[in-house]
């Protein structure tokens, strides 16, 4: 959904940020009463209270809400800054604030391009959700990791939900995500807050936040490395161990979740191009050339035998 009272430059500009793979476009109506300000909202359906928020406004209040709900925000870049009454948090890049919604909240947001959220209605039963109004969640917080490389699945149409029953696992998993990266936190002292973190985040923790950013086209060593708050060298070093560079590392998961689509595209329908441009690849030849490199047959002939595989299946049924 884009908002109808922006200028053209700026709609051309978030269109890019948009997945080719959206089947709905929609008017989100002023962007003064959307979320957060933001200029356009990515949601999916069915709904599973996930939600991209692009160009949030530098300052927003979220009114109280009447029923008990739980927020989930993670700001992509920049610095996030959350209020409710005399309580104040602020949370950076990869970061996550989560609140109890029964109280106004202001939101203060430097730089920050894009915030992604998860909303779910509190449940009275024993999965609810028990938090002391809001809490700041660290980036190396293993079930926040988790929760983001799920969520993005689910966005980009890895973990298709085509029936309620699925929506309703899929809920019901996050939402204990959600519980235990509460739980991690108050367990774990903040870093600190000067330069690097006395603890360099570890190649597993760097590994699934390269797994959620593999659709950036900019994902580049030094981008990365900012975005964490890590030294080019730190990261070099992490991989250099494994006996591999950084851009060995993107390039292999990005062909691997490619093939993981053209083996799925029974289910999810998507061309060979929105797949590879979905994926960072901004040359269709290069994808072709180092796909077949790495698996042997083209994405062409990838799809071809994943649907006579399902045709053959359907014929024995």
């Amino acid at each position: 959904m884009v908002a109808d009272d922006i200028e053209e430059a700026q709609r051309a500009r978030l269109e890019q940020h948009l997945p080719s793979k959206s089947v709905l476009r929609s008017s989100l109506g002023s962007f003064q009463s959307a979320p957060f300000k933001s200029k356009a909202i990515l949601r999916m359906r069915p709904d599973l209270g996930l939600m991209s928020c692009f160009e949030p406004a530098a300052r927003s209040v979220m009114p109280q809400s009447e029923t008990r709900k739980i927020l989930v925000i993670r700001p992509s870049d920049g610095t996030l800054v959350a209020e409710q009454q005399n309580r104040r948090r602020t949370c950076f890049q990869r970061e996550a604030i989560v609140l109890d919604a029964t109280e106004e909240t202001t939101f203060i947001a430097t730089g920050v391009s894009r915030f992604d959220c998860f909303i779910l209605p509190e449940s009275a039963d024993r999965n609810a959700v028990r938090i002391d109004r809001i809490e700041r969640i660290g980036q190396d917080n293993g079930a926040l990791i988790v929760l983001g490389h799920y969520a993005a699945a689910l966005m980009r149409g890895l973990l298709p939900m085509d029936s309620a029953a699925l929506a309703s696992l899929a809920t019901d998993y996050m939402r204990s995500l959600v519980s235990a990266m509460i739980d991690i936190a108050k367990l774990t002292p903040d870093p600190p807050r000067s330069g690097l973190s006395k603890t360099q985040p570890s190649l597993i923790a760097i590994k699934a936040d390269i797994e959620v950013r593999l659709a950036e086209k900019d994902l580049s060593l030094t981008s990365f490395a900012r975005a964490r708050g890590v030294t080019v060298r730190h990261l070099q070093k992490l991989f250099e161990a494994e006996g591999r560079t950084f851009s060995d590392y993107v390039l292999e998961r990005r062909l691997e979740r490619a093939r993981q689509l053209l083996l799925n595209s029974v289910v999810v329908p998507r061309s060979i191009s929105a797949i590879a441009f979905d994926l960072g690849f901004g040359d269709l030849s290069y994808f072709n050339r180092t796909f077949k490199k790495r698996f042997g047959i083209t994405p062409r002939e990838t799809r071809a035998r994943s649907i006579a595989l399902v045709n053959a299946s359907d014929t024995a049924d």
